[in-house]
């Protein structure tokens, strides 16, 4: 049996050999019936040869379109993975991917390129390669094809299953130092960008995410409406502050003040509708001698007739009454009362009364000012100093002393073993509550529950801000109860929903330094243990990262798996890591 490659070469010996002035294919000998068989097998072999060709220059094309469609599908997945969701970074990346399978023969040769494009289909961000090459033919060129064209297209498809994921992050005082704080807020966009839409910002799925900055304590936004889940509250006074006055004038005239409130509640205890109120009026000055005319605000009066305007029985809508504080040039306070039959009266509106209403005449308005009210504790939206930071290591006893009035929403370690699980609070139960406090800082930001809204997270993340010092326990307690169905967030889908699937992604950079309880380290990272154990427990992958410092055996410890612990040197390692953590969450597969 004649071989086809022998085939092929006699018969182009053949050609060879009946080329002519005229153009190919003549015979060698008019006339000669031999030429004549030589005419007629040439001719013929044309087809055969195109035909046989064909076959060997459509394996080529078939093994290129092959590696073409292997290169494609690498382009599709590397940018399917680029954590930054930005399309252009994206297609840099599937550029790259591609060149480095079509390096050689397809790119040098054959012109491969390739072109990328996004789309987004049911819950699934689509990213789309379409690669194009020219195969040069050999045989199949005699009749006029020198190249056939391929091409091959790839799907890669990112599908988030229904997600909730929290981050815990370290706001500390440490975070300030090296870029740390900085590199983190950068970080965390670029990775939230990856969940919503580049040109709409919109979520591109179901996903929700939340955010637990923490310190020695966590903070929550709306502490009227936390007040049933907090315990420990104490019973804290209103306060005045006096400013353009000495400390001597603003006691005497606050002493006073107060002694007013008690006296005009335990009187009118049973038509007084309200707690006593301060309301300051103006400071008059005279011959050194300073004199504060002072009036409660009014109480509201159950039994009010409306046709009454001044002191009828119990018939006043307002209950308001006045004392006059007076003080000499050596601070020396005294004061006089007013009451029914000394110039005073019960108006139906809160007013300041005039000096000279009640004996005190030729007095001219002082500058000085009270304001009254209850003391502000620190957190978001405060001003003032830090109260505590990394210099100032003490327990937390001291930030216990908050009433309702005054609590701004921090909170610190629950009573043991709550302070490490995810149990709801109860009111039957104090050492399930959340102990309110005095905020430690004023920079911490308030918790954000699971939303949909990863843009509002974008933009409420850039304003952390670093101060205080460390417990990584009770951002891991609280990532929990973020992530629950139970009060007092409730966002959350069952732990026992196999549709979802919840992470935790805590990130220190630093050692435990304070809890509620001690400064012992090796105390704090029990509780943080704990913490951990529980976290898995009840099905949630936890991803740990430690940045410069911390524990990292118990930070190792505390991540789902070996994997999921990540040990970082320096900063500049955020972007990246992050980016590896969300590539865990997301399933990267090719679509059709």
């Amino acid at each position: 049996m004649v071989s086809t490659g022998s085939f092929f070469r006699r018969t182009l010996r053949l050609f060879r050999g009946l080329r002519t002035p005229f153009g190919i294919f003549a015979p060698r000998a008019a006339g000669s019936r031999s030429g004549n068989v030589s005419i007629i097998v040439a001719f013929s072999a044309i087809p055969i040869l195109a035909a046989a060709g064909g076959g060997i220059d459509y394996s080529r094309v078939l093994s290129a379109r092959a590696h073409l469609q292997d290169a494609a599908d690498s382009a599709a997945i590397a940018a399917a993975l680029d954590a930054t969701g930005e399309l252009g970074n994206q297609q840099t990346a599937a550029d790259r991917a591609f060149k480095a399978n079509t390096k050689g023969i397809l790119r040098d040769e054959y012109d491969a390129d390739g072109e990328l494009t996004a789309e987004t289909s049911n819950n699934v961000n689509v990213m789309k390669f379409t690669a194009t090459a020219e195969v040069p033919t050999y045989l199949v060129r005699l009749v006029g094809i020198e190249t056939i064209p391929i091409s091959a297209v790839a799907k890669a498809g990112v599908s988030i299953n229904t997600a909730e994921i929290v981050f815990v992050l370290d706001n500390t005082g440490s975070m300030a130092q090296n870029n740390k704080m900085s590199t983190l807020k950068t970080s965390l966009d670029a990775v939230l960008a990856t969940l919503v839409d580049p040109v709409t910002g919109k979520n591109l799925g179901t996903t929700k995410v939340a955010l637990v900055p923490f310190d020695t304590q966590v903070s929550l936004s709306d502490a009227n409406g936390m007040t049933g889940y907090a315990g420990n509250f104490a019973s804290v006074s209103q306060t005045y502050t006096c400013t353009g006055l000495t400390a001597g004038q603003c006691d005497a005239v606050t002493t006073n003040a107060k002694n007013l409130c008690n006296w005009v509640t335990n009187t009118y205890s049973n038509s007084a509708g309200t707690t006593c109120t301060a309301n300051t009026s103006n400071y008059t000055k005279y011959n050194n001698g300073y004199y504060y005319v002072y009036t409660t605000t009014w109480f509201n009066n159950p039994y009010y007739n409306s046709n009454c305007n001044r002191y009828c029985d119990n018939n006043t809508r307002y209950l308001t009454y006045y004392r006059v504080a007076a003080f000499s040039a050596n601070n020396t306070s005294a004061s006089q009362q007013g009451n029914s039959t000394t110039n005073g009266y019960y108006w139906s509106y809160s007013s300041g009364i005039a000096p000279s209403y009640v004996g005190y005449n030729n007095y001219n308005q002082y500058a000085g000012n009270i304001t009254y009210g209850y003391p502000y504790t620190g957190g978001y939206g405060a001003t003032g100093s830090t109260i505590k930071d990394n210099d100032t290591i003490t327990t937390n006893d001291d930030l216990l002393g908050v009433g309702t009035a005054n609590w701004s929403g921090c909170v610190v370690d629950r009573t043991k073993p709550y302070d490490a699980q995810a149990d709801a609070p109860s009111s039957s139960n104090a050492a399930t509550l959340y102990p309110a406090a005095k905020c430690a800082t004023n920079s911490l930001l308030p918790i954000v529950p699971l939303t949909t809204d990863i843009a509002s997270v974008r933009a409420y993340a850039k304003k952390m801000t670093p101060a205080g010092n460390t417990n990584v326990t009770i951002g891991i307690q609280w990532g929990m109860e973020v992530l629950s169905p139970a009060a007092p967030f409730e966002g959350g889908a069952a732990f026992t929903d196999a549709t979802v699937s919840k992470y935790m992604v805590v990130l220190t950079d630093g050692l435990n330094t304070q809890n509620r309880w001690t400064t012992n380290s090796a105390e704090i990272d029990a509780r943080m243990t704990d913490a951990c154990t529980n976290a898995k427990k009840l099905g949630i992958t936890v991803f740990t990262i430690r940045l410069e410092q911390g524990n990292s055996e118990k930070l190792q410890a505390c991540a789902s798996n070996t994997g999921y612990y990540y040990n970082l040197s320096n900063a500049s390692q955020l972007s990246g890591t992050l980016g590896k953590i969300m590539k865990s969450i997301k399933k990267i597969r090719l679509t059709t």
